[in-house]
């Protein structure tokens, strides 16, 4: 298995996300069966470091090789649904990405 992970933020231009982050666990428990979420910070490019953090959900999956699309394929809903303009993920193979969303 090999860890993968999306990171949401709890707010999208004002807007709560807070039911998706509750659907995308849900749905991470009924594919992969669980996940572990935490709260986290960050900042972000138009952000001066100075100014108050982004807050986030960090949801991570242990994911099967024969699953990879799936996650993928969650990731990328999760994307277009929070309307962010790029959504952090974690590929299950490691690699770092950024998911266009509908912003």
């Amino acid at each position: 298995m090999k860890l993968a992970f999306v990171i949401i933020p709890h707010f999208v231009k004002g807007i709560s996300t807070r039911q998706l982050i509750k659907n995308i666990i849900g749905i991470f428990f009924k594919e992969f069966g669980g996940c572990t979420h935490y709260k986290v910070h960050g900042v972000w490019n138009d952000k001066e470091v100075s100014e108050e953090p982004i807050e986030c959900e960090k949801i991570e999956v242990a994911v099967r090789d024969y699953r990879t699309n799936k996650f993928l394929e969650i990731a990328e809903t999760c994307a277009m649904v929070a309307g962010v303009e790029e959504l952090m993920i974690q590929h299950p193979d490691g690699t770092i990405m950024f998911l266009k969303g509908a912003n």
